[in-house]
């Protein structure tokens, strides 16, 4: 795997180097495993007013409501079946679709 050099607040690199300390991480690890979280919150359809909020609000800072991040899978969910069902995409672009199977998928109402 290749690697860049890339310039960072001293402050978020001391916190990576904190944080990953606790799961045996580098600072470099850390940072690219909250660059992966941050791909996936801005993937899951969260507008960045919702996103905002959540960061604002009492219980975001414990835990992201897990209702809220299913609610946004749920709606993205539909947004590529629909995609798929008009030919916008093929189920082959989209990773939750396995072996095609994309006139079968439903949108789930659970975690599980």
């Amino acid at each position: 795997m290749s690697s860049n050099s890339v310039r960072i607040a001293s402050d978020l690199f001391e916190h990576a180097l904190r944080q990953g300390e606790v799961l045996s991480r580098s600072a470099a690890q850390q940072l690219e495993h909250w660059a992966r979280l941050g791909a996936a919150v801005e993937q899951s359809g969260l507008s960045v007013g919702e996103l905002v909020e959540l960061l604002r609000s009492e219980t975001a800072t414990r835990k992201l409501p897990e209702s809220t991040l299913w609610a946004a899978k749920r709606a993205q969910q539909a947004r590529d079946i629909a995609a798929v069902e008009s030919g916008r995409a093929s189920s082959e672009s989209m990773s939750w679709f396995s072996g095609g199977r994309a006139r079968r998928a439903k949108a789930i109402n659970s975690p599980l």
